[in-house]
């Protein structure tokens, strides 16, 4: 049965998560792209600039594509989200001149890397990425020619979502995996792990997770997310906060071109 409008999904009393083929949820960098389930405390949304949960990406050797166009289809107990792999990001002056020369990416790619990997840089170059906003220069979503679909299927089960990706309707296959973002607010602010508790921007921008399972917790409204490690993907973490463009915290699956069906859950309580 084709979905035409929102779909909710009770949690408990306090909290619902919500599916939507509407890409112009939520906030920032991510405004125009497809969206998974958005947690909502009430009618409040808790997604600040993330995509939610079970959100496809295919990364190609030229360019990582995302999606902006989607269908939701019923099938008795769960929900069908047809993302098509349609849109990459590109960076732009004023909306509608690309900077699109080999200078500019080389000084950006270097600027980039030390942002993930080295965490004293990273208050110097949120400052030089608010100058770049304020200049006019910012990411902007382009759509290309579409690579194919990615299925992802929602199943309820009390507190947690069980979530199965099916790569398989990609027709472009020369790809090197397909990542699946997990995400909601920034405000996610507390990392643990079997290993480790972080809190804020120790957490890390895209750290890799190696315990069996990872948590974010909300602490102001005491509300918890979590996922598990998958043998044959690699799990990763990570956090950003700098409004309005980013506002996530979220984990993310990078799973190899040769598994087209991948299912994991996330626990939420």
């Amino acid at each position: 049965m084709k979905v035409k409008t929102d779909v909710s999904l009770e949690l408990n009393e306090r909290l619902s998560l919500k599916l939507s083929e509407n890409a112009s949820q939520c906030l920032g960098d991510s405004l125009d792209l497809q969206k998974g389930l958005i947690m909502f405390l009430g009618s409040k949304p808790l997604c600040g600039e993330g995509v939610g949960f079970g959100v496809p990406a295919v990364e190609y050797s030229d360019r990582i594509v995302f999606s902006r166009a989607a269908t939701i289809v019923k099938k008795d107990s769960e929900l069908v989200k047809r993302f098509s792999i349609d849109t990459v990001q590109v960076k732009t002056w004023k909306d509608r001149f690309p900077l699109d020369n080999k200078i500019y990416h080389a000084v950006q790619s270097r600027l980039a890397d030390a942002y993930r990997k080295k965490a004293e840089f990273r208050p110097v170059l949120a400052r030089l990425m608010r100058l770049q906003s304020l200049a006019g220069i910012k990411l902007t979503n382009r759509s290309v020619e579409s690579k194919g679909y990615v299925n992802e299927t929602y199943r309820m089960s009390g507190n947690s979502v069980t979530i199965t990706v099916d790569s398989s309707m990609l027709t472009d296959n020369d790809f090197a995996r397909v990542y699946i973002f997990n995400e909601q607010s920034a405000d996610f602010d507390v990392y643990q792990d079997e290993f480790e508790k972080l809190r804020d921007d120790d957490i890390g921008v895209w750290e890799e997770v190696k315990s069996r399972r990872a948590y974010l917790t909300n602490r102001r409204l005491n509300v918890t997310f979590g996922v598990e490690n998958i043998p044959g993907t690699k799990l990763y973490r990570g956090r950003e906060l700098l409004r309005p463009r980013l506002d996530w915290a979220g984990f993310c699956y990078s799973i190899p071109s040769k598994m087209q069906q991948f299912t994991y859950t996330v626990q939420i309580s």
